[in-house]
């Protein structure tokens, strides 16, 4: 999941809920919408945690693996994401 693809299909969701016929019951309207950004969240927050996990894994094995050169390629990686993540928040 990246912020531009919620971000896209947010839009899209939104722009049909204001092409709608003026004459739809708008609560009617709120709940469908509402049901469907709550699955939109849903399906993009499980597929953002599935890549931290599987991302994880991978830096796990890397840092348990008797070879020294992926530890510290691990370890490399590691630091430029602490550094990523400063950047981002900071």
């Amino acid at each position: 999941m990246s912020i531009d693809s919620f971000r896209d299909h947010t839009r899209q969701i939104l722009e049909n809920l204001l092409s709608e016929t003026p004459k739809a019951d708008r609560s009617e309207l709120v709940e469908a919408y509402t049901e469907v950004l709550t699955k939109l969240y849903v399906a993009e927050s499980h597929q953002l945690l599935s890549e931290v996990i599987d991302d994880a894994r991978t830096r796990l094995d890397a840092r348990l693996s008797p070879d020294p050169v992926r530890q510290t390629i691990a370890g490399v990686q590691t630091t430029i994401q602490d550094l990523w993540n400063s950047l981002w928040r900071g």
